[in-house]
């Protein structure tokens, strides 16, 4: 007898695309684990892909 060890890997593939006046960004993002759900999976690749807090906030100051 032999004991046979089958691994359930999941993986989770993410693209984001950002337009701006005259560029496009993409980023993208794979996970794979045998020990993590669907969801979490889909919640750390989500996480992964914003972009840190500084870059959110589009702050002009112009002087007029």
């Amino acid at each position: 007898m032999s004991a046979e060890y089958e691994s359930s890997v999941k993986e989770v593939f993410i693209v984001k695309k950002s337009t701006k006046m005259d560029s496009e960004e993409f980023v993208s993002i794979q996970l794979k684990s045998s020990e993590d759900s669907i969801e979490t999976l889909l919640q750390k690749a989500i996480s992964a892909s914003d972009p840190p807090a500084s870059e959110k906030k589009d702050k002009k100051w112009g002087i007029q």
